[in-house]
């Protein structure tokens, strides 16, 4: 998360969490521009912030993101149902028992909700979905104080885990001790439940990987929470049986799915295995352009060309050649399509990067695996990509850090699936561009 933002965001972060948990906890006078500032702050966290936090969140396998129901709509139409329509109802069913929980272990009946609710309550539950960018910010800023204390074990998983684990712990304490000045008495119980909502929202942001479906929910559960204290108890009682059945059923669906997030598709669910990039890939390679050329025959415009590291001789790789193919229209046509199945291609949608579509066609024989990657000829991604093979080609000292970051994946991650050590070289690309970038503006 941190590295892949800049550090003048990293600083607003710092800066936003740390007015915003004052600004919930100050009760003297002068609240009126003290609320202002801390308004304006959050708006504005949303153009800094809010860019990276859903490139962090981001969810590799996403079903609708990653393109993986490219060619699937009805597939397409059930996910986008169960994302925004059963997913945020089982979210309110989930925190309305997160809180009724909460409210009988520590005997705690108050409400937050006052008795005469006007138009100002459910405007209040509508801004209310910002709180969500003073947690995150916290949680940015927690990061950053654990990345530059354990700069020499950054690297090590359980530290990284650890960090996360605390930083959301202490967001979510930051997220309920701005509530309980809302209380006049048992402030303690009020800051421990409103706490374990706050965790609870924070890790469904992390499950669906969407901070904007979870700023909705936020808003939508205050604002439905604020209806339901103006009706009889038969009418809340009703809608609030209600959620509990959709979070029932949400996690009927995710136990028949057999998962909770979003599992990569069997192409890329397959072993790592390193090995020295020989003549044999090179000729992989000549075979496989063969193949594609005549997949591709009637395209005006095609380019095939060999990037990664399995270009380069005598590297360490994993033992699948990276090929990619350039078009002027990277839309394949449905005998393209064929073609490439019947060649024993999978596809894989993107992903998780953007601008090209990826095709796995595993190891068969002495051939090693093939990851077919197809972009418009030009684009952002094609270029980058072509960059950092000359770049490898061109300088030792970057390929051996390059092979020592896989190496490390493999052998000290434990990455030994192909999603998995894919996951990992996220961030190495992130540092790399951003690197880029601020070369180019020197």
């Amino acid at each position: 998360m941190v590295a892949e933002m800049r550090g003048w965001q990293v600083g607003y972060a710092i800066l936003f969490a740390s007015f915003a948990t004052f600004a919930n906890l100050f009760d003297g006078g002068q609240v009126l521009w003290i609320a202002e500032v801390y308004l304006g702050l959050s708006v504005l966290s949303l153009l800094i912030l809010l860019p990276s936090l859903r490139r962090a969140l981001f969810r590799t396998w996403d079903p609708l993101r990653s393109r993986i129901l490219l060619r699937r709509p009805l597939a397409r139409m059930i996910t986008r149902c169960y994302l925004y329509g059963l997913t945020p109802l089982a979210f309110m069913g989930c925190l309305e028992l997160t809180a009724d929980a909460a409210s009988a272990a520590l005997r705690f009946n108050q409400s937050n909700v006052t008795s005469h609710v006007t138009w100002v309550d459910y405007a209040v539950s509508v801004v209310a979905g910002l709180e969500e960018m003073w947690r995150w910010s916290c949680v940015i800023a927690v990061i950053a104080l654990f990345r530059a204390v354990l700069r020499r074990w950054w690297d090590t998983p359980s530290v990284r885990m650890s960090a996360l684990v605390t930083a959301l712990l202490l967001s979510a304490l930051a997220f309920g001790s701005g509530h309980i000045l809302e209380f006049t008495q048992e402030r303690l119980q009020a800051w421990y439940m409103f706490s374990s909502l706050g965790l609870i929202l924070a890790l469904m942001a992390i499950l669906t990987g969407r901070i904007l479906l979870i700023m909705v929910v936020h808003s939508v559960y205050d604002a439905w929470v604020t209806w339901l204290s103006t009706q009889n108890e038969t009418v809340s009682a009703a809608f609030i049986t209600a959620s509990f059945v959709a979070f029932l059923s949400w996690l009927g669906v995710a136990l028949v799915r057999r998962q909770f997030g979003f599992r990569a598709p069997g192409a890329v669910r397959v072993p790592v295995e390193l090995t020295v990039v020989s003549t044999r890939h090179l000729l992989a390679f000549e075979r496989e352009r063969e193949l594609i050329s005549r997949v591709f025959h009637r395209r005006v415009y095609c380019s095939i060309r060999h990037i990664g590291t399995t270009a380069i001789e005598g590297a360490m790789a994993n033992d699948a050649i990276d090929v990619l193919v350039l078009l002027r229209r990277p839309v394949l046509h449905r005998e393209e399509w064929q073609a490439l199945e019947q060649c024993g291609y999978q596809f894989c949608g993107n992903a998780g990067v953007k601008g090209r579509l990826l095709w796995v066609r595993e190891a068969e024989d002495s051939w090693p695996a093939v990851h077919l990657q197809i972009a418009k000829s030009g684009n952002r991604y094609s270029r980058a990509a072509i960059a950092w093979t000359r770049r490898l080609q061109a300088q030792p000292d970057a390929l051996r850090h390059w092979e020592s970051h896989k190496e490390r994946w493999v052998h000290q991650y434990h990455r030994v699936q192909l999603d998995q050590y894919m996951e990992g070289k996220r961030t190495v690309y992130a540092l790399w561009k951003r690197m880029n970038r601020s070369q180019r503006w020197r």
